[in-house]
């Protein structure tokens, strides 16, 4: 394991608008920018996706941006793992082709393929959902693939986080 927690866009997003809003949580923010450097990193589409909304948390994210890694243009070693993995999701005969072809151009491919090749952890919500066919999440891929992937909650145990 290298030390580093891929962020999916979900664990922002969550956190932001549920359970640890900025204005009943700030503590839980100023601890994740405490803990950010060298540790969370946000892929360039994961971060994409986050921007979007164009909301206050982008707008907390384009300030505090500087906290976390971000990785831009994918190594060889990323472009491998995601050939191998995208490959994978295309044999796969439990997935539908929608889901297959929706994968593939996501940023969740990506995040799997930098976790892969950088053997980092990704946090996400997502649950592994064994015989799902119309969507392909990412611990089911973390799982296929050996890649550790855990819930903000353990995140947060690891790095020592506490509100």
């Amino acid at each position: 394991m290298s030390g580093l927690y891929l962020f999916d866009a979900n664990v922002f997003i969550d956190a932001w608008q549920e359970y640890y809003a900025i204005d009943i949580a700030p503590g839980f923010w100023i601890q994740l920018l405490d803990k950010a450097p060298g540790k969370i990193v946000v892929i360039e589409s994961i971060e994409k996706d986050f921007l979007k909304g164009g909301d206050a948390l982008s707008e907390w994210y384009k300030e505090h941006k500087s906290a976390f890694v971000t990785f831009t243009i994918p190594t060889s070693d990323v472009l491998h793992a995601y050939k191998v993995i995208i490959n994978s999701i295309v044999k796969n005969e439990q997935y539908n082709e929608l889901a297959k072809s929706k994968y593939a151009d996501c940023a969740d491919s990506w995040l799997c393929a930098y976790g892969k090749a950088h053997s980092a952890t990704i946090v996400t919500h997502e649950k592994y959902a064994k015989n799902i066919k119309r969507q392909v999440k990412i611990p089911n891929v973390c799982k296929e693939f050996g890649i550790r992937y855990i819930r903000l909650d353990q995140f947060m145990r690891e790095v020592s986080i506490v509100l």
